[in-house]
């Protein structure tokens, strides 16, 4: 190559120093780049642009905030554990695909050291022609630029590389985290939840405690006064419908005391002077009818007597014992006073000297409740109730042969008095509550105003306090009746108790609560000189009496 240099007309000082490759016992060892060593490169040969990955910065985790311990929720860790998972697998991917570029750019580096091998092959065999050496030096001076730009790609890829590596270790870190961190809250909801069931547990007992202290469920005055009512207004139905067109009661009341085969029945509740009222009203039959049925229910089922119907006289005994033997417990449960002590303003508290009268009737109720719901009872209640419907109806049939035809004429009676009069004894007893029925007539407040003590008295402000029937014609006396008042307000005498007086009786004191009110049959000592619409059949006036419904056609 020198003489041919000389030979085109160069000097030795114009030549330029040659570029010797560094020699190496293998060829290509100096192309050779390990995959550790390879970045992107910032420069391509021409006809080849490798692909370009946006720089993903790395993700960075907004602000938790921390709910409190009663509603937290492990969605939120979990949700960052999978996003960590997701970035770490597009990290590796693209990790993937840049040792795919650096493999690529190898196998470029090798067919330019081939083509290298290839020219140094064509400079010896064509001599030292300058042109092919210019040719010769161009395409090396490209292929160390070549060179350069791909040193330079494999120090951008390792820079990457490393960016990588760093944000896969912030991933590990923060997936990490968000381990423990979910393991903390599954720590504290199994606390939670662990104290949420003790707290239910707790809650049971106390809703227990309080059910157990709680006073049995009590049984309205509404409902006692409706029943009472509504056996009343039975009453006066079944005596509408079964004497209204009996024409032989008048001769049974007449010979009734003299007759020895007449039931004792009758005897013990009818009196001369409601006979002789009979003799002299002839329409007073039905009035005296419901006299007998309302007294024989009252003595039979509702007397205060009766601790429970149906309930036999051996454990009536005991109830009764027992009731009485707890006034005796200790500590008392009455009611306290406070007693001052002597020389101070101070006041202590006094041991009760009675026990609560309260917490005996709620004893006494729950037990009768109890007992009422035993089979043997309920049988035991039905049979002395179908006693009384038939003695009932024994006494009936003397005063009404007529009603004798009947075939199985008592159990209508049975149905509609008899049995609602035992649910109502049974709901009275059932009751907290004292109830007492008054079937004669009470004391009037005229009468003790005045001075006079006779009860038969009937006087004009007693209309307010009774519904007063006229037993002479029937009719119900209001205030605007035209009446002979006396001087001292009387007006009549009272004969007998249509319908007696139901009172709920007060613990702290001997008068009661009026439910319902009375109603009295009076003999009048003067006729009304205003006749004042009446009612001809019991039925139709019974419910009015006491709030109940408006009479219907046909019951005027």
């Amino acid at each position: 190559m020198p003489d041919t240099e000389m030979e085109m007309g160069q000097s030795p000082s114009d030549k330029k120093p040659e570029q010797k490759p560094v020699e190496s016992s293998d060829p290509e060892s100096f192309y050779r780049v390990s995959k550790e060593d390879v970045d992107v490169p910032s420069k391509v040969s021409p006809g080849h642009e490798p692909s370009k990955k946006p720089v993903i910065p790395p993700r960075t985790q907004k602000p938790r905030t921390r709910r409190s311990t009663d509603d937290m929720d492990l969605k939120q860790p979990e949700h960052d554990v999978r996003t960590l998972r997701r970035d770490y697998d597009d990290t590796k991917q693209e990790l993937r695909i840049v040792l795919r570029e650096n493999k690529e750019q190898a196998t470029e580096l090798r067919d330019l050291k081939k083509q290298n091998a290839h020219l140094k092959e064509t400079m010896r065999t064509q001599g030292d022609s300058r042109s092919f050496k210019d040719q010769i030096l161009s395409e090396r001076r490209k292929f160390y630029e070549h060179v350069d730009m791909l040193d330079d790609h494999i120090a951008h890829l390792k820079h990457q590389l490393e960016k990588t590596k760093l944000h896969m270790d912030q991933l590990t870190f923060q997936t990490r985290e968000a381990n423990e961190e979910k393991a903390t809250y599954e720590s504290k909801l199994q606390n939670m939840q662990k104290q949420n069931s003790r707290l239910n547990e707790d809650l049971t007992e106390c809703r227990d405690d309080i059910l157990r202290l709680q006073p049995p469920s009590q049984i309205p005055d509404s409902k006692i006064a409706d029943e009472y009512n509504n056996v009343y207004h039975q009453i006066a139905s079944w005596v509408d419908d079964e004497a209204e067109e009996s024409s032989s009661m008048e001769t049974q009341l007449a010979n009734l005391l003299a007759d020895k085969d007449a039931p004792e029945l009758l005897k013990s509740i009818l009196d001369n002077d409601i006979i002789r009222a009979t003799k002299r009203y002839l329409d007073a039959e039905p009035l005296i009818l419901r006299y007998i049925i309302q007294m024989h229910i009252h003595r039979c089922i509702l007397a205060d007597t009766i601790y429970l119907f149906g309930l036999d006289e051996h454990n009536e005994i005991i109830l009764r014992s027992i009731a009485r033997a707890m006034e005796d417990l200790e500590p008392k449960r009455g009611k306290h006073t406070s007693l001052p002590i002597k020389g101070e303003r101070k006041y202590i508290r006094a041991q009760p000297t009675k026990p609560d009268f309260l917490t005996i009737q709620r004893w006494r109720s729950e037990t009768l409740q109890a007992l009422a719901r035993i089979d043997g009872f309920q049988s035991e209640q039905n049979r002395k109730a179908t006693a009384v419907s038939k003695d009932l109806w024994t006494a009936l049939i003397y005063l009404l042969p007529e009603i004798s035809a009947q075939e199985n004429g008592w159990k209508r009676l049975h149905d509609t008095i008899t049995m609602p009069a035992v649910r109502l004894a049974t709901n009275m007893r059932f009751s907290t509550s004292v109830y007492r029925i008054i079937t004669h007539l009470p004391r009037s407040s005229s009468s003790s105003s005045s001075g006079h003590s006779d009860s038969h008295i009937i006087y004009h402000p007693d209309i307010q306090r009774y519904s007063i029937i006229d037993i002479a014609t029937q009719k119900i006396l209001r205030q605007d009746s035209v009446l002979k008042i006396a001087e001292d307000g009387r007006i009549g005498e009272h004969v007998m108790v249509v319908q007696p007086l139901l009172l709920r009786m007060q613990k702290d004191s001997a008068a009661g609560v009026a439910l319902c009110k009375p109603a009295v049959a009076v003999r009048l000592d003067e006729p009304m000189a205003k006749r004042t619409k009446g009612v001809g059949k019991m039925a139709g006036w019974a419910s009015s009496w006491f709030g109940g419904e408006a009479p219907e056609a046909g019951r005027t």
